[in-house]
C-alpha cells in the first residue's frame, strides 16, 4: 500500500462509554481490511462500506483515500458496542460504484475487539440484453448486427467480431458476462446495410452479484460518425499513471502533476501527434479525460505531465486501442519521467498512540524492483530518513521495530521532493 496512511479514521461512537455503576459493559471495536491480500488502492477499491446487522452506523461508507488529506485508510474505529455477538458485512466499491469485493463474518465482543477482514472478489453477474430499434424487431428494422462497448471495452462474438448477430436462436439480443456487480455503461449501435443506423449511447445498467439482469433497450434512429476515447492515467483504477515500475505507477498527487496534455497518433517515441486537449491532471477525483471525435480504426495516445510550466513526465511508449463509430473505447496511458528522472522523499515513522520503538530495521525496494540492503537504525537515531536524489517512481519499504511492522509504498516525484508518514502497526 502507499503512504501517506492515516491512523484509523474515527467513526462517531454508537454509544458513549459511561462510568455509571448500573450501565451495561461496552467495548471498542476496530475493523481493518484487505482485499484478497491487497490494499484498497492495489485492488482498485474506492469506497468501503461497513454494515452490522441491526446496528445503525453513521457514517458507514469510507473513501479508500481520505479526501481531507489524501492519506490511505486501512480500517475504521466503529466505537463502543455492548458485549455480545454481531454480524458484519464489508463491501468494496470501485470509483464507478461497482461492487468488487464483499465478505461477511460473525464476531463476538467480549472486550476491546480488533477485526481483520480479507474481503474476497464478489461473484460476477450477467446482463441478458434484448433490443428493439425504434420499436421494431431486428427483421423489421433490417438490422443485421449490433456493435457494443461496456465500460469502454468493445464486445465481440465468439469469432472475435464486433458485429454481434442482431438475432440468434429466435432471440433479438445477447448475453454479456462476466461483469462485476454494480452500474455499467453500455453503448450500442445497430448496423443496417453495413451502416450504423441506430444509436443508443451511455445506457446505464445495474448488475447484481451472481445473477442475470434482464434489460430491454430500444435504439432510436441515429447515424453516429465518430468514436470517443476514454483516456486514463489513473494509477489506481487503470494501467496508466506516471513513472510506471514494478510496484505500479504514481497518481497525479504522488507525481505532483498539475496539467496533462493529450496527443492523438503520436510518433513511436510519444512525441508529436495531433493535439487532443489539455486538462487538469485530476478533476473531481477523475484522472483521465474523454476525447472525441475519434475516427474508426486503431489509434494511439500519448500524454505529457506538466508541473507549473515544466513537462516532467512524457509517454515514451504510446498506448493503442481500437475504435468503432458510436462507441466508447478505453485507453490506459502511462508517462515516464523526463529530465533528470530523479527526486527525493522524506520518511517519518509513526507509531500512532504508542511510544516510538527502536531499533528500526528497514529495507527499500526501488521502482525497478531491486531490493536494497537492509538498514539498521539504533535507538537514539532520528525518526525520519531521507531518500535523496534517487529514482523517480513508486518505492516499497518493509520495516520492523520490535513487534511493530510497516509494509507500504511511497512515491518519489520527478525533479522535486515529497514527505510521507510511515505508519507502524502490530
Amino acid at each position: 500500500m502507499r503512504a501517506p496512511l492515516t491512523a484509523i479514521a474515527g467513526l462517531a461512537a454508537l454509544a458513549a462509554l459511561s462510568s455509571g455503576c448500573g450501565d451495561p459493559r461496552r467495548a471498542d471495536v476496530q475493523v481493518f481490511w484487505t482485499f484478497a491480500g491487497q490494499t484498497c488502492q492495489q485492488a482498485g477499491v474506492d469506497v468501503v462500506q461497513v454494515d452490522i446487522a441491526n446496528e445503525l452506523l453513521t457514517p458507514n461508507r469510507f473513501f479508500c483515500t481520505d479526501p481531507t488529506d489524501g492519506s490511505l485508510r486501512v480500517g475504521v474505529d466503529l466505537g463502543a458496542f455492548l458485549l455480545g455477538t454481531y454480524d458484519l458485512t464489508l463491501t468494496g466499491f470501485d470509483a464507478g460504484g461497482a461492487i468488487l469485493y464483499r465478505s461477511s463474518r460473525q464476531f463476538t465482543v467480549q472486550g476491546d475487539t480488533e477485526l481483520h477482514v480479507d474481503l474476497q472478489p464478489a461473484a460476477a453477474g450477467t446482463i441478458s440484453l434484448n433490443w428493439t430499434f425504434g420499436g421494431l424487431t431486428c427483421a423489421q428494422a433490417g438490422v443485421t448486427s449490433v456493435r457494443m462497448s461496456v465500460d469502454g471495452g468493445l464486445i465481440t462474438d465468439q469469432s472475435g467480431s464486433v458485429d454481434v448477430a442482431c438475432s440468434a436462436g429466435g432471440i433479438d439480443g445477447t448475453s454479456i458476462s462476466p461483469l462485476a456487480p454494480g452500474t455499467h455503461r453500455i453503448d450500442l449501435v445497430g448496423v443496417r446495410g453495413a451502416q450504423p443506423s441506430y444509436w443508443l449511447p451511455n445506457r446505464q445498467v445495474n448488475v447484481v452479484s451472481g445473477a442475470s439482469t434482464s434489460v430491454l433497450v430500444d435504439l432510436p434512429v441515429g447515424q453516429p460518425t465518430f468514436a470517443t476515447a476514454d483516456v486514463s492515467w489513473d494509477a489506481l483504477a487503470s494501467g496508466g499513471g506516471f513513472a510506471l515500475g514494478s510496484l505500479g505507477a504514481m497518481t497525479c498527487a504522488e507525481a505532483q502533476v498539475d496539467v496533462v496534455q493529450i496527443a492523438l497518433d503520436p510518433n513511436l517515441d510519444g512525441t508529436g501527434g495531433i493535439f487532443a486537449g489539455e486538462v487538469a491532471c485530476n478533476t473531481n477525483d477523475v484522472e483521465g479525460a474523454q476525447v472525441s471525435p475519434i475516427p474508426a480504426g486503431t489509434h494511439t495516445f500519448a500524454i505529457s505531465g506538466i508541473r507549473g510550466s515544466t513537462v516532467v513526465y512524457q509517454t515514451l511508449h504510446p498506448a493503442s486501442a481500437r475504435f468503432e463509430v458510436g462507441l466508447l473505447s478505453n485507453v490506459d496511458v502511462d508517462a515516464d519521467p523526463v529530465g533528470s528522472g530523479l527526486g527525493s522523499a522524506t520518511l517519518s515513522w509513526d507509531f500512532g498512540t504508542a511510544s516510538p520503538v527502536c531499533p528500526v530495521t528497514y529495507t527499500l525496494t526501488e521502482p525497478s524492483g531491486t531490493q536494497r540492503p537492509a538498514v539498521n537504525l539504533p535507538c537514539g537515531s532520528p525518526t525520519t530518513v531521507t531518500v535523496p536524489n534517487d529514482f523517480s517512481g513508486l518505492w516499497g519499504i518493509d520495516a520492523t521495530a520490535g513487534a511493530f511492522q510497516a509494509h507500504i509504498l511511497f512515491a518519489v516525484p520527478n525533479q522535486t521532493t515529497a514527505s510521507w508518514i510511515i505508519p507502524f502497526s502490530k
